[in-house]
């Protein structure tokens, strides 16, 4: 998460133990005073971590709690008073002055992490303590006769706290913290004895006649706080909790309506009243636990459906040791000695020390620290994945469906909508919040919602009223502010992810329509880069420059389709991602279609300078991202590439014509606009050059894209000329000039880009994994042969449809030369050669072989072209007809797959033999035999090689060995088999080394010893197999027939078919070439 994260926490850690050594765990109130020292230490830490990466949910809770109690400690050191009343009074100022200053840091926590159900339950009883001591001053200010805190700040406060809770159940009080029920409980607990603390202050306040209570409308308020409770109790009990949560909310539930019951009682003036108010309660009471009985039987069939995910959920965190310690939390509440002055509902919002001291001091937690990592953020995908599913069911059904055909789930989903999904994400987020996948999937659910909304205030633009209205709008602002917080926050805690990135600034993009500021974009590309986790990615990073331009030209198409469009029934513009019927539709068709009739107007004036302002933006975006290439990545190749064909594209369709229409309405003079258009055009075309240049050779679909750029630019740009002058052409012209330009282009990409299946030195690898699924992913992604292929069947279908007989032949004998060395599958190789076998019977003239190349897989199309062009080629006159170059260097595809390198210069290896090395001195040539006889079988030949040596002993004299041999096989799968073996096994105590040798072993080798073909699929194996069947039926044939003409035979004669017919003697064996003779019976010849 940073640069030295786990370092900062460490020390943080450290200063903490040595900070809480000497005070006890269970009540830090009454035990000695901390270490400030090492606990200022701490806080500078927190802080240092806070600056340089996000901190996790518990941390906050630590900083918040170091603070709290560092700020009470020296607060209590700086005051001198000797009196008893005194050394209170300053206690207690000194308690809430550090319990402000801890409550803000907190809200810093509840913004990051608003999911998390224990950050919110500390939130609101530091905040609840800091209304006990507020209450406490008061009272002593009170009896001490000073001026206590003003009625105004002391309700804001106890209203800050109201909203607090609001806030909490919209996050953590929808069903999402299932098996956190016990969190939960204990927030509605605390809620039920703040709405009783409201009660028994306004009843002080109507025994005093001061603030509120002084008021003679007191039924209505007490009603309207019993009100507050009444909702309060259905809430809680409509709320899915687990872990037997239910039966204690039944016990909490009595007690609080007893309380509050004996609070309104206070409020009766005689007996007669009372008991009215008393009859009154217990009636309202009924109702109520009536309506709870029912909301419970709903909530427990809730409970059966989500409980399977909730228990997947506790299992992974409980195996990656992240489980919530819930032995170490909520411990039966003990009363403060210290405020036993203030009553039960005052004592009740008094935070309890031991509860926390045991969480927040001790050193085994890992809840909440952000460790979560790949099975719990599983689990929680498939929760969230599950309830997606149901909502997407509910909202599809919409309103058609009754309320009693929906199931528990589909009704309580139907009712908080997209919320409980949101919980559950920020939920997941609380616990995994650095993995990329939750944020990710986070964000897209969203956006879509986003886009959902926005479609349906767009339909219901005039029909919606009065409160459906305020609704609509208001869900509109809530989640305008998760897309405007959520990608912050997610970049922010996955600061190594480019995607997130990439969603944050097309967020931006989607909610920032009407005023989008392309600073606001870059300043995310410049965050990425200064936190500098991306920088060592150049794909990211230049990738993030893409994107950043794709939102602000998004933007200005949006800007030019809004101004410029009208619907005629709504007066609203067509944006310009939506469909538009062309101009070949009649006006009936239009009036049937959806999308209505469109109106064009003129642009405003304000709206041109708007766009005037995008266009230099975005020029000096791309410039940036140049600049960005050219001082870091000045050899990346690919990146070039594909920056220079993205700024092609754009300026081509995007900028170049708003910039040709804007010059146009700047300016009267006709002569002045056409330059506009000419230099509009030019910087297009530069841009495409700059694109076909950056490779060498260039790739295919570059110069796909500049031609067809080229063959349709100048029909409205240099198409809007009247007049012809020396360099440029007129509107006729123009027709005629596109075509040629056209062809030269075709010329030119045929001559700079390599042949298909043609290896090239200057091609590196090319890292696809960044060019997947982004927006520069056109040029690497297809194969480039696929990609050569269509460009030449595109250059073909152009010469045919606007080319002559002279430059089609000329088109066709190129395709030919650079689809020559593609091997095409055997079905289209046997189709070609009988083609190109009928046409040479029928005209009885010598082809060159080249003439007929192999095609690529699947290009019928270049095949048919062929097949048609060939007969036309033979009608030309001799003088006429192209010649074809035959590449006499271009080396043959049957041996030459494989080099190997000898000092600086490479030879074709031996397809049968292989170079062995690192042997003993002693090892001779039928070691080699026996080593490879065993594993590798099919040996021809095996030799060591040795130093040459003359004088005694002549020619035939053996030198010393090199150390090496070669060794031949018989078959090529024999030499794969042995590479494979290579340092695997020894020959006489060495472990040898195999490579590939470009020298046999033997230079004459015996016919059929070299099998190419697996034992018995060769030409001569099966020869020889067709021969001995013709010969067994021979045999058999003559047989018979010596049987059928012999009455008198032996009754023991063989017959052919038998099988000791088939068995071999001395006289089967006989000359090869020579037939077999019938056999003649001798009995027959003497009768």
């Amino acid at each position: 998460m940073s640069y030295n994260y786990d370092q900062c926490v460490q020390s943080i850690q450290e200063n903490r133990l040595k900070a809480y050594a000497n005070a006890d765990a269970s009540a830090i109130a009454t035990s000695p005073a901390p270490d400030l020292e090492p606990l200022q230490q701490s806080m500078d830490g927190f802080a240092t971590l806070s600056k340089h990466c996000p901190m996790t949910p518990l941390l906050w809770m630590q900083y918040s709690y170091d603070t709290e109690t560092l700020m009470e400690g020296l607060m209590m050191l700086e005051s001198s008073s000797p009196k008893a009343e005194g050394s209170a009074d300053q206690r207690m100022q000194a308690r809430k002055n550090a319990l402000e200053s801890s409550t803000g840091i907190l809200e810093l926590a509840l913004a990051e992490f608003p999911g998390c159900a224990l950050l919110h339950l500390y939130y609101l009883e530091s905040l609840s303590d800091y209304i006990y001591q507020i209450e406490g001053l008061h009272q002593l200010n009170i009896q001490n006769g000073a001026v206590g805190m003003e009625v105004d700040d002391r309700r804001a406060t106890q209203n800050k706290l109201s909203n607090a809770f609001e806030h909490a159940w919209k996050s953590v009080g929808r069903g999402s913290h299932v098996n956190e029920g016990t969190i939960v409980s204990e927030i509605y607990r605390l809620h039920g004895s703040f709405t009783l603390f409201r009660l028994s202050m306004f009843s002080k306040e109507w025994k005093t006649g001061t603030g509120e209570g002084s008021g003679t409308n007191v039924k209505s308020e007490t009603d309207a706080i019993l009100q507050q409770l009444s909702t309060l109790f259905q809430k809680w009990s409509s709320t899915p909790m687990g872990e037997g949560s239910s039966d204690e909310m039944m016990q909490e539930l009595e007690y609080l309506w007893d309380e509050a019951c004996s609070l309104l009682l206070l409020f009766c003036d005689g007996e007669e009243q009372r008991q009215k108010r008393k009859e009154d309660l217990e009636q309202k009471k009924a109702t109520l636990w009536a309506n709870i009985d029912g909301e419970r039987k709903k909530t427990s069939a809730l409970m059966s459906t989500l409980s399977p995910n909730e228990n997947e959920i506790d299992f992974s965190m409980s195996n990656e040791g992240i489980a919530l310690p819930k032995s170490s939390l909520f411990p039966q509440r003990q009363d403060d000695p210290n405020g036993s002055g203030h009553g039960s509902c005052t004592l009740s919002l008094k935070r309890v020390s031991a509860k926390w001291n045991r969480f927040l001091l001790g050193e085994s937690n890992r809840f909440l620290l952000g460790l979560g990592g790949s099975e719990t953020s599983r689990a929680f995908l498939k929760g969230i994945s599950f309830l997606q599913r149901i909502y997407q069911d509910v909202a599809k059904r919409g309103n058609k469906a009754a309320p009693d055909d929906r199931s528990p789930l589909q009704d309580y989903v139907a009712t908080h909508k997209y919320s409980v999904i949101v919980s559950s994400y920020e939920r997941a987020i609380s616990e995994c919040p650095t993995v990329e996948a939750i944020w990710v999937s986070y964000l897209n659910f969203l956006r879509g919602e986003w886009s959902c909304l926005r479609k349906k205030m767009k339909d219901q633009k005039h029909m919606l009223r009065g409160e459906a209205l305020y609704f609509q709008q208001q869900e509109k602002e809530e989640l305008l502010s998760l897309l405007q917080s959520t990608p912050t926050r997610a970049t922010r805690n996955c600061p190594y992810s480019s995607s997130l990135f990439e969603v944050r600034m097309t967020i931006l993009g989607l909610i920032s329509v009407s005023n989008l500021e392309p600073d606001n974009i870059t300043a995310v590309v410049q965050e990425a880069t200064e936190l500098g986790f991306l920088n060592q990615n150049r794909e990211a990073m230049l990738h993030l420059r893409l994107v950043a331009i794709l939102v602000v030209k998004r933007r200005l198409l949006s800007l030019v389709s809004l101004g410029t469009t009208r619907a005629a029934e709504n007066d609203a513009g067509k944006d310009y991602d939506e469909i538009e019927a062309m101009g070949s539709f009649s006006a009936a068709n239009r009036k049937q279609s959806t999308n209505g009739v469109i109106v064009y107007q003129s642009l405003n004036p304000t709206v041109m300078e708007e766009l005037q302002d995008l266009l230099e933006d975005i020029r000096d975006m791309y410039d940036e991202a140049d600049t960005f290439l050219f001082k870091a990545h000045q050899t990346w190749t690919e990146g070039r590439v594909v920056y220079w064909k993205h700024r092609a594209l754009t300026e081509a369709y995007v900028l170049c014509p708003i910039s040709l229409a804007l010059k146009k309405a700047f300016t009267d003079d006709v002569d002045m606009a056409e330059n506009n258009g000419d230099a509009a055009d030019k910087e297009a075309v530069k841009c495409f050059d700059k694109l076909v240049k950056a490779q060498k050779p260039s790739h295919p679909d570059s110069w796909r894209e500049y031609i067809r750029y080229v063959s349709a630019s100048h029909l409205y740009l240099a198409g809007n000329a009247t007049t012809s002058t020396h360099g440029q052409p007129d509107g006729i012209a123009t027709s005629v000039s596109e075509l040629r330009n056209t062809r030269f282009l075709y010329h030119q990409a045929m001559s700079s880009v390599k042949k298909a299946c043609q290896e090239s030195s200057n091609i590196s690898e090319i890292n696809q994994s960044w060019m997947g699924k982004g927006i520069d992913s056109a040029v690497f992604s297809r194969d480039y042969n696929t990609s050569l292929s269509d460009l030449c069947r595109e250059y073909l279908e152009f010469e045919r449809a606007a080319g002559s007989e002279e430059s089609l032949s000329h088109a066709l004998t190129l395709v030919r030369s650079k689809l020559a060395d593609w091997n095409p599958p055997s079905a289209l190789a046997e189709a070609i050669a009988t083609a190109h076998e009928s046409n040479n019977d029928e005209h009885s003239k010598r082809k060159l072989e080249p003439n007929n190349p192999p095609l690529p897989e699947n290009d019928t199309s270049i095949i048919s072209e062929s097949q048609d062009m060939h007969g036309e080629e033979e009608i030309q006159s001799k003088s006429k007809r192209a010649k074809v170059k035959i590449n006499l260097k271009q080396p043959k595809m049957t041996d030459g797959l494989h080099k190997v390198r000898v000092g600086k210069m490479e030879y074709p290896a031996h397809p049968f033999t292989i170079h062995v090395s690192n042997l003993n001195k002693d090892t001779q040539d039928m070691d080699l035999v026996d080593a490879f006889r065993s594993d590798v079988c099919g040996i021809v030949h095996a030799k060591i090689l040795r130093e040459k040596r003359t004088g005694k002993g002549g020619h035939h004299y053996h030198g010393e060995s090199k150390c090496a041999g070669l060794v031949q096989f018989e078959e090529r799968q024999s030499v794969e088999n042995a590479l494979q073996q290579n340092g695997q096994f020894e020959i006489r105590g060495k472990k040898i080394k195999i490579q590939r040798s470009h020298l046999p072993a033997v230079g004459v080798v015996p016919p059929g010893m070299h099998r190419v073909k697996p034992r018995g699929e060769g030409k001569i194996s099966k020869r020889n197999k067709l021969k001995k069947e013709s010969k067994m039926k021979v045999d058999t044939s003559e047989s018979m027939d010596v049987e059928e003409e012999g009455k008198g035979t032996q009754k023991n004669h063989v017959t052919a078919a038998s099988p000791s017919s088939l068995s071999l003697s001395v006289l089967s064996f006989k000359p090869r070439g020579m037939r077999q003779k019938p056999k003649i019976d001798l009995n027959l010849k003497k009768k």
